[in-house]
């Protein structure tokens, strides 16, 4: 039905400053990362960052660099069509399936396709779910 996958993305918490978002991507461009997804927000004055990548190792070793401790997380990512609707009937079958989802996040560019971001409280169900 969809191209659906268990990836792993990155999780930190850094100081909510201005220039920080810049000062993450950045890190990652040099080091030759390439972002699939992002999602950041601010809780507490501290800033939250889940970001797919397209080399984790990469990318955890040069934030680590500039002191950041970084996390894992195992999140289910599902290519749709960009349409509308498609991301309702995502969620309906998540929830028919009784699968709460914890977070989810994604984005489309316009050209056909949306990416979602989910995590679950059962990742392997999910994909089950959705394949």
């Amino acid at each position: 039905m969809h191209n659906i996958k268990q990836e792993t993305e990155l999780h930190l918490i850094t100081s909510d400053q201005p220039g920080i978002l810049g000062r993450i991507l950045g890190t990652l461009a040099n080091a030759g990362v390439n972002l699939k997804a992002l999602c950041s927000y601010n809780i507490n004055n501290e800033r939250i960052f889940n970001l797919l990548t397209s080399d984790n190792k990469k990318a955890e070793k040069s934030l680590k660099t500039l002191g950041y401790k970084v996390k894992t997380n195992s999140v289910v990512t599902v290519l749709i069509d960009d349409r509308i609707g498609a991301g309702a009937e995502i969620g309906a079958l998540l929830g028919n399936a009784v699968i709460k989802i914890k977070y989810c996040y994604g984005s489309s560019t316009g050209t056909g396709k949306a990416l979602l971001v989910f995590k679950t409280n059962n990742n392997k169900k999910a994909i089950e779910t959705l394949s």
